[in-house]
């Protein structure tokens, strides 16, 4: 990741769930500016207790609560729901409407991948992710 100015990045990550809490947590035990949103408040206890973050309790998919997360001024989002449309259409209101640059999403359908790449939002696939790992050791490729 490229660092601001400033040596910190501004980070917002949608969904807090053990993906979104650990990335969270990790990205600001090292000092980088990070706000969490979450529809369930209780979710942020997946925290650590570290985390000196920010948090937004709400929608993601309301303009609103994307306003307020600031995701205009964001260095990255990191869309890690758990659905593949939510995410989608969370990327979309990013990229297009708050003309966010750099959106990383979750993509657990593997046949979906090719629609957030075309429109510019990495994908990462928790499904090819360990379809890699474990075809790694049935071929003996493990490292």
């Amino acid at each position: 990741m490229k660092k601001s100015s400033n040596g910190n990045l501004y980070l917002v990550v949608i969904g807090c769930g053990k993906v979104g809490a650990n990335v969270a947590s990790k990205a600001s035990a090292i000092g980088h500016n990070v706000v969490v949103v979450d529809k369930d408040e209780k979710a942020f206890e997946n925290l650590s207790i570290e985390f000196t973050g920010f948090t937004i309790s709400g929608d993601a998919t309301e303009k609103d609560v994307l306003l307020e997360a600031k995701v205009d001024k964001a260095d990255y989002i990191f869309v890690l729901t758990e659905d593949d449309n939510t995410n989608f259409l969370i990327s979309m209101a990013c990229k297009y409407y708050f003309a966010a640059k750099n959106v990383i999403a979750r993509v657990y359908e593997p046949d979906n991948i090719k629609l957030f790449e075309e429109y510019n939002v990495k994908a990462i696939s928790p499904t090819l992710l360990a379809i890699e790992k474990l075809s790694d050791i049935v071929v003996g490729d493990e490292k």
